[in-house]
């Protein structure tokens, strides 16, 4: 019961957040980027959430930067996925030192974080959001590597995918019949777990200023701006920290859940 509880409440984390980023693609209360209140507002039926320390309307924020949550979120996660899935299916069917090469450039990658990438990537392009999008992306490779490389080696010692090697099939229908629908479940986890990671990163790069320029509303950034007003108008934090963690809790409890759902060995205890 606990399990199943874990991804139903995540599921309605995550399913918040993309109800709050499809309805800003379309409509916002006020203009995001707009003055259109007098300085720390309380919550009325003008302002849900009240206004920052410069006028802003907080829910109109919010609502914009569910956007840019989950482009960074869900591309960055996408292009790490892209790359490390088949490099680390090619180095679990493979042995010599192709495999020990993609094995080592992972953990070459790994020990550069997604901060370190993006002030490099930012000195280099200035700071953007494709700027933290490719930081992000770089430094969640390693980890779908290593799991698809440690789920292929396992799939790879069954019994009916031995015989479809010692049969002749091509390696290529190997991967793509028998290897990756056995790993993908894992591989599902990885990337909702990777989904919050990203997002967490997201949200501390524009927190630092190097996310996305000051015109676009993110949520690290309405942190950053309200920490000067932090005990005068604590509220003003409260609302974009909340968001961060609810997103990134969603993250977390959805990959949790899925894990328990999918993986045989818990069900049995079920």
């Amino acid at each position: 019961m606990m399990r199943r509880s874990n991804l139903a409440f995540g599921a309605v984390l995550i399913s918040f957040v993309f109800l709050l980023a499809l309805v800003g693609l379309f409509w916002t209360p006020h203009g995001p980027a707009a003055v259109t209140g007098s300085l720390r507002e309380a919550p009325s039926l003008a302002h849900w959430l009240g206004t920052d320390n410069s006028g802003f309307d907080i829910a109109s924020r919010l609502i914009a930067g569910a956007k840019l949550v989950l482009l960074v979120g869900l591309g960055s996660v996408a292009g790490a996925a892209l790359i490390g899935i088949p490099a680390g299916m090619i180095a679990g069917m493979s042995r010599g030192w192709g495999a020990s090469l993609i094995a080592r450039g992972a953990d070459v990658l790994y020990g550069f974080p997604a901060l370190l990438l993006a002030i490099l990537f930012a000195a280099a392009l200035g700071g953007s959001v494709w700027t933290a999008l490719m930081a992000i992306s770089l430094s969640a490779i390693p980890a779908f590597v290593r799991i698809a490389r440690a789920a292929t080696i396992q799939v790879m010692g069954l019994a009916f995918v031995e015989a479809a090697r010692l049969s002749g099939t091509p390696r290529r229908q190997i991967a793509l019949r028998h290897v990756l629908p056995n790993i993908a479940p894992v591989l599902g986890v990885q990337a909702s777990v990777s989904v919050g990671i990203a997002i967490l990163a997201e949200s501390g790069l524009s927190y630092l200023g190097l996310g996305s320029g000051t015109e676009v509303p993110t949520w690290g950034r309405m942190l950053q701006e309200a920490q000067k007003e932090i005990f005068v108008a604590p509220a003003i934090a409260l609302w974009p920290g909340l968001a961060i963690a609810a997103a990134t809790m969603g993250c977390n409890l959805l990959g949790d859940g899925l894990r328990d759902l999918l993986d045989p060995k818990l069900r049995e205890l079920t």
